[in-house]
């Protein structure tokens, strides 16, 4: 397949975004002229300012159902500003993968999270997810507000419940792994370890903790 054509446009719009961190600014120039698949293609470009700029424009207008997928795989590029972009692409589209309603609702549910109101927080989770029992990301704010409680098993519930709607967050799986630790489930621990190692090859944190832990095993 012959490599994607390379638009310097794109690079020289990402450039004045580094220089100026004007989101707005860039989010309106590259929707006047990319669509989703011109920016997926450029994910494979063999320029990696292309990649770069691919990568945080798809985290600003992507959709999670044409780009999830597609940024997940970038977490396996050579470059390694690629792959931290990717991530926070990734987080960006999971919290706006509902309505715009919905997705208000879940940043109250991180927020209150974030502000240690932990009840409140699974209250509107709870209320979240019976409004829109397929949005992922309510799950997994629910996953992290059971862990603080610890109520391990709850919350490893609700990180598979994630990671059957999306099967590339590798939040959920490292939660997932956790919980499994939390209630001396180590051999599942390890498992989902691996499998969030496989979508992140190049994470040497997590590839240390399954050494530790294969070596405990032993």
């Amino acid at each position: 397949m012959p490599e994607p054509t390379i638009s310097p446009l794109l690079v020289d719009y990402f450039s004045e975004f580094l220089a100026d961190r004007d989101d707005e600014a860039f989010r309106r120039k590259v929707r006047a002229r990319y669509d989703e698949g011109t920016l997926s293609r450029l994910l494979v470009s063999g320029d990696v300012e292309a990649r770069r700029a691919a990568v945080v424009a798809l985290g600003l207008l992507g959709s999670f159902q044409h780009v999830n997928p597609v940024l997940a795989r970038t977490l396996r590029d050579s470059d390694p500003i690629v792959r931290r972009l990717a991530q926070n692409a990734l987080w960006a589209v999971w919290f706006r993968a509902d309505s715009p309603e919905n997705n208000a609702l879940l940043e109250r549910v991180r927020r209150l999270l974030g502000s240690e109101r932990v009840d409140e927080a699974l209250d509107l989770a709870n209320q979240l997810i019976e409004r829109s029992p397929r949005f992922a990301e309510a799950y997994n704010q629910r996953a992290i507000a059971y862990f603080s409680q610890g109520r391990y098993r709850e919350s490893a519930a609700d990180c598979r419940r994630v990671i059957e709607r999306n099967p590339y967050h590798i939040g959920a799986l490292a939660g997932l792994g956790k919980c499994y630790l939390e209630l001396g489930r180590r051999s599942e621990a390890i498992t989902t370890f691996r499998h969030a190692l496989d979508l992140q090859p190049f994470d040497e944190d997590l590839r240390q903790t399954i050494d530790v832990l294969e070596r405990v095993s032993e």
